[in-house]
């Protein structure tokens, strides 16, 4: 094992338990129907395309006898087509089979490539259930005879105005196979064919059954003899039912030959049922009429077969980007999440690496799949496996790791409530919302304090760490968050963040909890300003289920005197959430371009994050607290100043309950002036570098002289290590500043020997 690997263990049970409900892919309800089981749904779309032979073939390997089951058959598949769902007529299937089998230009049997069998079959009976069985066996080269009283086959079938089509049929898939037919031949024991390894009887309505149909297994088809299976008319079944057995059968008497035994080896083992999906705003389509009593022109069952729902359940790719984007359905990531993680490189394909990283983790594919199946946690937990596996992208989480690093140790501060007891309230505002702009903590403070004796805790509830899969990390903030609960007295936590309230939801549930909005809306007696006349709540994806904090907002917007416009698709992720941003770039774009196209109003936001993914995005935008406390708006900090912002939170709330002034760790490049232009500052920080990290390496470079210099220039290049990343600095001394004229970073290592 690779040294880099560490030992884990995951079952397939692990990741499938997450989907084992999807029935994406699963039969469509008119398949459910169908005797044979056909493929509804994908035999259609092959005729709607024209794909006549593609079509023919799926028809004739499901029906056996294409030509004798669309012209018998007593097409359930129509009371079952979802069509009728929203007032249709039912699609004419029998009809399009019917064009299909005459566009077909070409209807031989396929030839299996196969080596022969030592073992024989007798079949007795040529009717439609006994040919059809006999037909499965010869196809995969098994011995088989058939045995018939009459002097033709067909049985009941020959009767049938249209048997001579019929009769052609069946000479004609049978021409590929080795089948002997003995006519005439009436078995009165089954002693007479002892030879035989296994015999199927299918004799017909009230034929011969040899004593054995009291022993009949329906599922299997066997009888009390072993070696002797019933099937067709002579079971109950009727002409369709006794065609589709044979493939029951025929893997009934395969199992037996190879094993001895007869296993249950087919049938779908899923959900057992079919499933209707909701068809709302489908467009309503008249039934295709035949212009011919023949039937339908191969332009008329085309016409048809477009009239197709394509009935399967796909809520959760069609409406998640990052579904749509991998085109790979749940069922399928739960098997990759599995063998990207139960064999180690170079065995390991890995194929779902950049899908987990690319999930923004917002419960979204969950709320829409009427089975709740939740890919977030799934990816979830793929994060989680690789990280202790030791084959982990980390920099792909480095720099909120660090800020979350920041935000509960140097940033950190607590303060009890007034009163303590069972109303004693403490404010939880989380990392974000004072980084972006201090005066949404501290006036929140003051009111909450004024109005509720409320004290204060600023910290982090640990997202960065949920997201990235960092389970130990994630866990020892929640004990320090609990520990620090405790000691403030075990106050009910007041939250300005959906997600800070989601997580603590449900990784402490044992702490009480309130937005802050709610205290707003019920208590506020000034109206907050009217920023826009007409606007749209913007819900973050972590307010799903939080009525009363979604309606609190609105309540809020509605005493400033602005009209409220609902956005169709409410608590969709702006795209920040799951650290995507770094993963893939391409999606994080699409899915923050969507959210920003979502409404044509002005936003109003209760999320700091979605503020800021807005505002970079040019929508015109308002944090409900730039209303409620009249706060000018602003542009987004850079991230050197989010850290500033989030000291001076600190350092205000420390003055206010302690009276004591707080001093920031100081460091020995804080001194160094840069200079850097507005472009330049925007393309860094949109890299995720700090102005800080900038003035670390530079320091680094001029006091120990570790740089490379351009003599003619007069520019400078240096570097500097961190634990997961390497910054490269471009710069020139310019009086006593340093112009910054590029800064990257990359995850690669260089030793000074190779240099």
């Amino acid at each position: 094992m690779p040294p880099y690997l560490k030992e884990f263990s995951m079952n397939i049970e692990d990741a499938t338990v997450f989907t084992e409900k999807c029935y994406m892919g699963e039969p469509a309800s008119c398949s459910w129907a169908c005797p044979f089981g056909l493929d509804v749904r994908g035999f259609l779309e092959k005729v709607e395309k024209g794909r006549w032979q593609a079509a023919f073939k799926a028809l004739r390997n499901a029906a056996v006898f294409p030509s004798v089951v669309s012209a018998l058959c007593t097409e359930p598949c129509r009371n079952h087509c979802q069509r009728t769902q929203i007032g249709d007529d039912p699609i004419d299937v029998r009809r399009i089979e019917e064009a299909c089998i005459r566009n077909s230009k070409n209807r031989k049997p396929d030839v299996y490539v196969l080596p022969p069998k030592n073992e024989s079959v007798a079949v007795i009976g040529a009717g439609a259930a006994g040919l059809s069985c006999a037909l499965s066996l010869a196809q995969i080269k098994y011995n088989v005879t058939v045995f018939e009283k009459e002097a033709g086959w067909g049985g009941a079938l020959r009767s049938r105005a249209r048997f001579n089509e019929f009769d052609d049929e069946f000479t004609m898939l049978f021409s590929a196979t080795d089948t002997e037919f003995v006519f005439g031949a009436e078995i009165k024991s089954l002693g007479e064919l002892s030879v035989f390894n296994a015999v199927y009887i299918a004799t017909g309505a009230s034929g011969e059954n040899f004593g054995l149909l009291e022993s009949f297994n329906g599922d299997l088809l066997t009888t009390a003899d072993p070696k002797v299976f019933l099937g067709g008319r002579l079971t109950g079944a009727d002409t369709m039912h006794g065609i589709a057995q044979c493939k029951k059968a025929s893997k009934s008497i395969e199992t037996f030959l190879q094993t001895g035994k007869t296993l249950e080896t087919y049938g779908n083992t899923s959900a057992n049922s079919p499933r209707y999906l909701d068809h709302a705003g489908a467009e309503n389509i008249p039934l295709v009429k035949p212009a011919s009593p023949e039937g339908y022109t191969g332009e008329e069952a085309i016409a048809e077969a477009g009239r197709c729902l394509k009935c399967d359940c796909d809520k959760c790719m069609v409406s998640c980007e990052m579904l749509d984007s991998f085109r790979k359905n749940p069922k399928k990531i739960a098997m990759e999440v599995y063998s990207d993680h139960k064999a180690i490189p170079p065995y390991s394909s890995h194929t779902l690496t950049r899908q987990t990283y690319s999930c923004n983790m917002c419960g979204h594919c969950k709320a829409v799949c009427s089975e709740e199946i939740d890919i977030g946690s799934l990816l979830k937990m793929s994060r989680e496996t690789r990280l202790e596996s030791g084959n982990y992208p980390d920099a792909l989480h480095d720099y909120w790791l660090r800020e979350m690093d920041f935000s509960i140790g140097e940033a950190s501060f607590s303060a009890p409530p007034k009163n303590p007891g069972n109303l004693a309230y403490v404010f939880f505002p989380g990392c974000q919302l004072g980084a972006h702009n201090p005066e949404h903590v501290l006036r929140s403070y003051d009111f909450l304090h004024e109005n509720y004796g409320a004290g204060v805790y600023t910290g982090c509830c640990g997202a960065p760490a949920y997201w990235a899969g960092d389970k130990v990390r994630f866990n020892k903030n929640l004990e320090t968050i609990r520990a620090t609960w405790r000691e403030l007295g075990e106050p009910t936590f007041i939250f300005a963040c959906a997600t800070c309230k989601s997580i603590f939801k449900t990784a402490l549930p044992e702490i009480k909890q309130v937005s802050l909005y709610e205290m707003l809306a019920n208590d506020m007696d000034s109206a907050p300003d009217r920023l826009y006349d007409s606007a749209s709540v913007f819900d973050p994806c972590n307010s799903r289920g939080e009525t009363d904090m979604e309606n609190a907002v609105r309540a809020l917007v509605g005493k400033s005197g602005a009209q409220l416009f609902e956005l169709d698709d409410k608590n969709r992720c702006c795209g920040y959430g799951g650290h995507i941003r770094e993963a893939n770039p391409k999606l994080y774009d699409t899915v923050t371009d969507a959210r920003t196209a979502l409404g044509q109003m002005p936003y109003i936001v209760y999320c700091a994050n979605c503020k800021e993914v807005f505002v970079s995005h040019g929508k015109e935008c308002a944090h409900i607290l730039d209303m409620v406390f009249k706060v000018p708006q602003s542009k987004n900090p850079a991230i050197h100043e989010k850290r500033q912002n989030a000291l001076t939170v600190k350092k205000e709330l420390m003055k206010k309950r302690l009276n004591e002034d707080f001093e920031p760790i100081k460091h020995d490049w804080d001194g160094i002036e840069l200079v850097v232009a507005d472009d330049l500052l925007d393309a860094i920080d949109k890299k995720l570098i700090s102005i800080i990290d900038i003035k670390e390496a530079v320091w680094l470079a001029e006091a120990s002289g570790d740089k490379f210099i351009d003599e003619q220039s007069g520019t400078c290049l240096c570097s500097m290590e961190k634990p997961v990343l390497t910054y490269w600095v471009n710069y020139k001394k310019t009086g006593g500043a340093f112009e910054v004229l590029n800064a990257y970073y990359h995850r690669m290592k260089f030793s000074k020997e190779d240099a």
